[in-house]
């Protein structure tokens, strides 16, 4: 498992553990989620899809998520928590202070 799995897989877990989340999902391009899961049926093998997206684009260091909320807990209130959940959990991995974090969660299902 390289680097970047291990950050994934830490983060949709964390993401998974804020009050009010439900869901997960792909935050992978449908074409990419979709040759994936077309990959899975064929090898009968696991492709995990990456829920949460980890990049980097011009030393800016870029998080997306999807989630589904609850009704209980207003959706607002979840994203700002899974941003706040994201940011914590990243802080120390940031060697430069300077370098930019740019984390975009988006609700994909509400109930």
């Amino acid at each position: 498992m390289d680097d970047r799995t291990a950050v994934t897989l830490a983060l949709t877990e964390t993401v998974r553990n804020v009050p009010g989340v439900t869901e997960v999902y792909s935050s992978a391009p449908v074409v990419v989620a979709t040759a994936s899961k077309v990959t899975q049926l064929v090898t009968r093998g696991v492709v995990e899809p990456d829920l949460v997206a980890v990049s980097e684009v011009d030393g800016e260091l870029v998080v997306a998520v999807t989630i589904g909320v609850s009704e209980a807990v207003p959706a607002t209130q979840v994203c700002r928590d899974v941003y706040d959940a994201i940011a914590e959990q990243l802080a120390p991995a940031l060697t430069d202070p300077l370098q930019q974090l740019s984390i975009a969660v988006k609700v994909a299902r509400i109930g």
